[in-house]
């Protein structure tokens, strides 16, 4: 499966919910990475797609590059970033970076609160598989949060 179809299958339930997802990918693709069908990878690259939508004001940007040795995918969105508190600690079970929101009569805590399992889950489903996690919140006066997941292209080539 080549990498941007990878991506286009992460991506597309989370099309249609008021935010606008872009994905960029190199000009010259003859050099794409193709790997095999991975429900573990998929999932993962959807669930920080799924937060990013989450806590996107308007965008979300996906942008993918490689090399000869590395893949790299990188998520951005234009929301509040990452709260100070968590920043170091987020992707640990439990942690959260959700700001309290408005409840009502149909929503339970831990959709309007979050458990913070969600990243903790895709972390953990792509360190499997061989990458490397990282994240940042933009700096100002710019907004929103990147979170970068890069692979030796051999490792997931073998994926």
């Amino acid at each position: 499966m080549p990498l941007s179809a990878l991506i286009e299958e992460a991506v597309a339930p989370h099309r249609n919910f008021g935010v606008s997802i872009g994905v960029t990918l190199p000009p010259n693709r003859t050099a794409e990475p193709v790997g095999a069908r991975n429900p573990a990878i998929r999932y993962g690259l959807g669930n920080l797609i799924e937060n990013a939508v989450d806590f996107a004001h308007t965008r979300v940007e996906i942008f993918a590059q490689w090399t000869a040795e590395d893949v790299s995918i990188s998520i951005s969105d234009d929301g509040p970033g990452f709260a100070a508190e968590v920043v170091d600690r987020i992707g640990a079970p439990y942690v959260t970076h959700r700001r309290p929101g408005p409840r009502g009569p149909d929503t339970d805590e831990e959709a309007a609160f979050g458990l913070g399992l969600g990243f903790f889950i895709a972390k953990t489903l792509l360190e499997r598989s061989g990458a490397k996690i990282s994240l940042i919140n933009q700096a100002p006066p710019l907004h929103g949060a990147t979170v970068s997941v890069t692979w030796n292209r051999a490792e997931l080539k073998s994926r």
